[in-house]
Parts: structure tokens; C-alpha cells; sequence
């Protein structure tokens, strides 16, 4: 079988590896173009482990040289890309449901790479500059970090694991912890699971779009495909590595990654809430022959959020019913937006994150450079009949600011945290202005699942404007001083996007991290083992 057709692979996965790369073979392109060394990078950098079960422990490391010892010791139990890809064969082969893999990685953040005596800049400003907690205001996090990231320093490292069996899951890391026990404190742990459909709390399948790492994944129609550097350091398409008037990054970051971690606690009662006092602004004949149902009104007021039918059928290609015919693995992704915002409104979180065909007002290679490769995990119990009775005897601002204990555990891999994490966070979702659909921005909003508020100054009331165009506003402040305020006024029509924003999602804090390549964890581990 050819790298060109469609692979027998998961047919439901997103990224999967090339058919030449399943035969067993090495990465290589006819162009001479280098690709990464599928042996050296963490399997969970861009094909992502395969699980059912995840851990996250995130560690402080109290014993320099025993930690070194013990990263010598627990270097093996890394998983490779390489490994990652047969593991997933062999899902396909025998059934993921008979299967208990194990997968390991490892990431450290700045203060973890300063602790054990690494103070080499990585070239990346964000990593560069401390932890995740120091960009707080920036990335529009108002609500309190759970306390291992609330300051910078408080952690240095993580260990990721995975399985098919959740005793499988604890009883691996147990093992990993007592490598390590006496090198680390363990500051907390999370785990998360695999919901069934593969959907995140809320309700909406996860995952349905990612890159095609040129040269190593398949890519399937519609789906994007950009250099490998985009996301694995020390490649074409990781920026510093492209441009030659850059410090080099050192050494030992290739084959590695950057990846950002977030904890993103879901108010799931709240925006239900939402849907079912707003639906009935979609209109019962939304086009001409085409009536709908009140609960097909709903279920587009939702999808109209987020860009997708909870079953992953997008707006694109359904804007009114969804037709599961677009699940085909050939279809969910093929589209460009091409079209009006009467088919997907531009604010839809699908839309804002994963921006398409922007020309000419943004470029093909600015959108290629801001992909990041998904791999998070819910998070949480499901919602009990008791939590939904107690919900009801709450008042609004009760419900809008409830402490909930479900969510997100978001991990994302890219080169550039600024082209990637950073700048889909405050450059897409949280940017009312985003995406550009022509010369003029127009404001549009934030987008309606992961935005954030964030302090605007402004104010309300009247006055008699009749019609949309430009408009100049005189104000003063309380103390007698004059403001010119100038802008475009435009009617608010009542949309699933024109309600008063509301947040649904709030992040309890993350953090920073660089994913080194198997052999630098090594040579880590070796040096130690020297002295």
C-alpha cells in the first residue's frame, strides 16, 4: 500500500503515521529535506500515546545528583515515536479494547533545567522567561491556579503516563515514584480518562483536527499538513532553525518539544444552562425548504458555538442539520471556510483555533506556524443526578462562578510556544477582533468556549444611530477629561454569538515545558553515573 492511499489505521484518529512507517521503515524524504529521528522523540510529541487512563505527576527535585542517578534508571521506560507507532499498529491489529499499553515521557520546566544545572537559553521567549504563571493577566486567567502553578518555580518537572486499564495506570507510576523517591518531592498528581466517544465534558467529540507532520504523518483531505519543525525542534518549520540570523538553539533540544500543560476546570451545568435559555433566537425556517425541529434549533444554537455538532459533524459542511454521512474520516475535515459566516459563525471556537483559508489578508505560512498538536484528557467524574437537583437551587451568579470538578487536562506540543500555544490563546480566542476578514477588522467576539474576560474600559446607554457605518463618539470622564472615541457601528442581530459573553471554562493554572529527546535524557543520566 502506498503512503498516498488511505491506510487500514484507526480510522477514526486524527494523526496517523505515513503506511511506510507502519511497514517498519525510517523516515525519509526523496527531497533530502531531514526529518526527526523517530527513535529520539517522545512518542507523545506528535503521535500521542495511545490510552484509555493518563497520569500527570509533577515533581520537585530535592536531590540533584541521586535525581540524575535515577533518570539514568528510569530513562528506558521512555516511550519512543517509533515504539508509539507500532503500539498503534498493534491496536489496529488486535483491537485497542484487548490492550493494556503502557507509555511513558518526561518534561521539565525552567526551573527544573536550572536545578540540575542546565541555564542554557532554549530560544524560546515564553519558556525563556519562567513558568506559565508570570503570562497569567496575558492569557486572560482570572480564576485562582490550583497551587503546584500558582508562582513560578513551584514545580520542575512532570512525568506522563498512560494505559489501556486505570490499575494499570497507578500501579506503573507507583513504580516510576519509587525510581525516584529519594530525589523528588511528588507536589501533586492528576489523572484523567478517555470519556466514552471520545468526548470531552461538555459533549462534543475531541480531536477531530490536527496536522500532518510533512514526511512522517498520513494526511487525510482537508487536513493540514505543515513542515515537521512546526512542532519537533531542529527542523524545517521550527523557527529558529529556519532562520539563520537566529541564535541557534543548543544542541541537545533536537528532537525535542515544547509543550504546555493547563488545567481547564469545565462549568458543563452552567452552559447547558446557556443553550436552553438562548436557542430560540435560531429560527424555526433558517433558509428557505428547510424547517427545523426545536431540538435540532437547539442543537445548532450549540454547535454555532463551537463550529461542530457534538458529534463532530462541522458547520462547513452541514449549517443547519447534521448529516452523519460528514463522519467519514475522508470528510469531517474537508473544508476552507470558503464560504460565508451564515454556514459557521467566524467566533466559533473551531473557527478561532483552528483558523483556514485567510488569504489574502493572512498568509498560508502564518497559519501553518501557529498549529500545535493536541493531547489532552478529561478529567473528572460525570455529572451525578444529585449535583444537577443541587444546581437548581442556585442563583445566577452562583451558577456562572460554581467551583466544578471536571475539565481538561490540556497538553499541547509545538516548537514556538509564541507561534503556537500563545498566540492561539491570545491571538485567536481571546482577540474580539479575530479572525481578519478583510482590511478592516470587525469585531466579532471572543470565542465562546475557551475566551476569557478580561478588563476593557468602556460604557453603556443611548443615543439615536439609524443606520451601521462610522461613528464618533465624545465622552468625559469624572474628571472633566475628553475622550474621542472612533469606530464603526454595526446593528446587533440575535445570533448563537450576539448574547453578552459568557465563560465557561476556567483555568486553574499550567505550565511550561521542554520535552527533551530520549538520547539528551540519557546523556543526562549518564553523567551522572560518571561522577
Amino acid at each position: 500500500m502506498s503512503d498516498t492511499q488511505k491506510p487500514r489505521f484507526l480510522h477514526r484518529r486524527a494523526i496517523v503515521p505515513r503506511q511506510s512507517l507502519l511497514l517498519g521503515e525510517h523516515p525519509k524524504e526523496a527531497d533530502g529535506t531531514p526529518l526527526p529521528d523517530l527513535n529520539n522523540v517522545q512518542g507523545d510529541v506528535y503521535f500521542m500515546f495511545p490510552k484509555r487512563w493518563q497520569r500527570f505527576l509533577f515533581f520537585k527535585i530535592t536531590n540533584v545528583t541521586q535525581f540524575q542517578k535515577d533518570l539514568d534508571t528510569y530513562a528506558p521506560k521512555i516511550t519512543s515515536s517509533a515504539q508509539t507507532v507500532k503500539d498503534l499498529d498493534e491496536i489496529d491489529k488486535k483491537g485497542g479494547a484487548t490492550l493494556d499499553i503502557v507509555s511513558s515521557g518526561i518534561a521539565f520546566t525552567k526551573a527544573g533545567l536550572k536545578t540540575i544545572g542546565i541555564k542554557n537559553k532554549l530560544g524560546d521567549a515564553h519558556f525563556d522567561q519562567g513558568s506559565l504563571f508570570n503570562e497569567k493577566k496575558k492569557l486572560g486567567d482570572q480564576g485562582q491556579y490550583d497551587s503546584v502553578f500558582d508562582g513560578d518555580g513551584n514545580n520542575h518537572g512532570v512525568i506522563l503516563l498512560t494505559a489501556g486499564k486505570k490499575d494499570t495506570c497507578k500501579t506503573k507510576m507507583d513504580e516510576i515514584q519509587t525510581i525516584f523517591k529519594n530525589s523528588i518531592n511528588v507536589v501533586t498528581t492528576y489523572e484523567g480518562r478517555v470519556r466514552t466517544g471520545d468526548g470531552e465534558h461538555f459533549g462534543w467529540r475531541d480531536g477531530i483536527s490536527q496536522p500532518a507532520l510533512k514526511g512522517i504523518g498520513h494526511s487525510k483531505p482537508g487536513q493540514r499538513i505543515v513542515k515537521p519543525g512546526v512542532v519537533i525542534l531542529g527542523y524545517p518549520g521550527d523557527p529558529v532553525y529556519d532562520n539563520k540570523d537566529a541564535v541557534a538553539r543548543p544542541e541537545f533540544t533536537k528532537n525535542g518539544s515544547f509543550m504546555v500543560f493547563r488545567k481547564l476546570e469545565q462549568n458543563v451545568l452552567f452552559l447547558e444552562d446557556y443553550v436552553n435559555k438562548n436557542w430560540h433566537s435560531i429560527p424555526a425556517e433558517p433558509k428557505k425548504n428547510i424547517k427545523l425541529t426545536d431540538e435540532q434549533r437547539k442543537k445548532l444554537f450549540a454547535a454555532q458555538m463551537v463550529g461542530r455538532f457534538k458529534s463532530g459533524v462541522p458547520l462547513a459542511l452541514c449549517p443547519y442539520i447534521e448529516d452523519s454521512d460528514f463522519l467519514d474520516p475522508e470528510k469531517i475535515n474537508n473544508f476552507d471556510y470558503t464560504e460565508s459566516e451564515g454556514r459557521c459563525p467566524f467566533a466559533a471556537h473551531v473557527r478561532k483555533t483552528a483558523p483556514r483559508n485567510l488569504l489574502p489578508v493572512v498568509g498560508k505560512e502564518y497559519l501553518d506556524a501557529s498549529v500545535i498538536v493536541r493531547a489532552g484528557i478529561p478529567y473528572g467524574d460525570e455529572i451525578s443526578k444529585q449535583e444537577r437537583d443541587d444546581w437548581k437551587k442556585l442563583t445566577n451568579d452562583q451558577k456562572e462562578n460554581a467551583v466544578c470538578h471536571r475539565g481538561l487536562l490540556f497538553a499541547c506540543y509545538q516548537s514556538s510556544i509564541d507561534n503556537g500555544f500563545f498566540r492561539q490563546t491570545t491571538g485567536f480566542a481571546n482577540n474580539d477582533f479575530f479572525p481578519l476578514t478583510g482590511l478592516v477588522p470587525q469585531k466579532i467576539g471572543q470565542d465562546p468556549i475557551i475566551g476569557g474576560p478580561k478588563p476593557v474600559t468602556g460604557t453603556t446607554g443611548t443615543t439615536d444611530i439609524s443606520q451601521d457605518g462610522e461613528v464618533t463618539l465624545n465622552l468625559v470622564n469624572k474628571n472633566g477629561e475628553k475622550y474621542e472615541v472612533a469606530g464603526v457601528a454595526k446593528k446587533v442581530v440575535q445570533s448563537a454569538t450576539s448574547f453578552d459573553q459568557k465563560f465557561f471554562v476556567t483555568s486553574r493554572g499550567g505550565d511550561y515545558y521542554f520535552v527533551p529527546s530520549i538520547s539528551t535524557v540519557k546523556s543526562w543520566g549518564a553523567a551522572a553515573q560518571s561522577k
